[in-house]
Parts: structure tokens; sequence; C-alpha cells
């Protein structure tokens, strides 16, 4: 029987392949080692700590407090500059402004007649403690659009200056606010807003606000 040669065939086969498939002068690497165990993830925050800065976030204080300036009913007249080539159009309406969720937000209600069609719109009015900025929301009855704003306080105290994004209807393209809310006393205070193009500022609506009595 054969098998003794047939096996030493074999080995030196094998053998011969280890070394064609090694260049001259090359040593053997070893074989790669197993790929690294990920890294442990991040430790979590202290608990006590989280909670510490959840507390600071939720609640209200100064920054809120300003803003019971606008807290009751208002009467408002409204001038709207729809074309430069035409006198500006004027409303008259009414605004009620509460607060909710425990002095956090200050929701706004507004009513009014715009050409003929009843108007209704919605908005809140904040200061977002963890952002460390004024923050808004408003909706109405005659837009799908929900505009939201944020923006800084005048170091007076005084001069609220937002900015915010709509949508135009005719293009479907963004445009950019401008939207200047001025404490004038206790019992006054307006809302100018500005469309911005080509970065120029272009009027768009002045909103003044009067006490109810």
């Amino acid at each position: 029987m054969q098998l003794l040669p047939s096996a030493l065939s074999l080995v030196g086969a094998l053998t011969l392949g280890i070394w064609i498939g090694q260049a001259p002068g090359q040593e053997s690497k070893p074989a790669r080692p197993a790929a690294k165990a990920q890294e442990a993830a991040p430790a979590m925050p202290d608990m006590a700590q989280m909670m510490e800065a959840m507390t600071r976030a939720g609640t209200p204080g100064e920054r809120h407090a300003i803003l019971k300036a606008f807290e009751g009913n208002w009467k408002a007249t409204v001038t709207m500059f729809m074309d430069p080539s035409t006198p500006p159009m004027v409303m008259e309406g009414a605004m009620n402004s509460a607060w909710i969720l425990d002095g956090r937000f200050l929701e706004q209600r507004f009513s009014g007649d715009f050409m003929g069609q009843p108007f209704q719109g919605t908005s809140l009015f904040g200061y977002d403690n963890a952002a460390g900025r004024y923050v808004g929301l408003w909706v109405d009855n005659m837009s799908t659009h929900i505009s939201i704003s944020n923006g800084e306080l005048s170091a007076d105290g005084k001069v609220f200056t937002m900015n915010a994004t709509k949508t135009d209807p005719m293009t479907g393209k963004p445009i950019q606010m401008i939207e200047q809310i001025t404490i004038v006393g206790p019992d006054q205070h307006t809302m100018v807003s500005w469309d911005l193009h080509d970065g120029q500022r272009i009027k768009s609506m002045e909103i003044v606000y009067t006490r109810a009595r």
C-alpha cells in the first residue's frame, strides 16, 4: 500500500503552498487579534443632579414675572401694511392674556375681524430657562402654519426682540420675520412686525394694545 508516500506528498504540498504564498524575506504575521470590546457606555449622571437641573429648568422665575405686564384684557388696533402702493388696512380686536401651567406660559387669545371675516388666534409666550431665551408660538383660524419665535429682552426690560419664520402662501418659501414687543406703560404695549427681504426690513404689521377697563 502507498499510503505513507501519499501522506508525505500532501504534507510537502501544503508546506510548499505556505512558502509560495509568502514573499521572500517576509515574516509570517500573526493572526489579527479579535476586535476590542466596545467601550463602556458613559456613566449616567447622578440622579440628584439630574433632578436639580430639571427643577431649575422647570421653575418660573424673574424672567417669567416680567410677562405679567401683558396679563389681563386688552383692546387692539391692528394696522396691516399689505401693499406699499395702497393705504394700510386697519382692524379692531380684543385680546385676553392669562397664565397657564402654574405661571410657566402666558396664553393670549385674540379675536377680531379681518376683511369681513371673523378672525381668531392663540399664542403662548414664555421663557425657556434651559435655553436662556424668550419663546413664543402663534396659530390662527386663517392658516395651518404654526409660527414659532424666540428672542431676547432689552437691558431696560422694555423691549422684546423676537425672531420667527413664516411660509409665503404664494411661493411656499420661508420668510424671516422680526417682531418687537414694547412695554409702553402699565396700560399699553405695542407689537411691530417686519418681513426680511434681501436683508431689508419691510414693515408688515403694527398692533397697539390698550388695557380694557
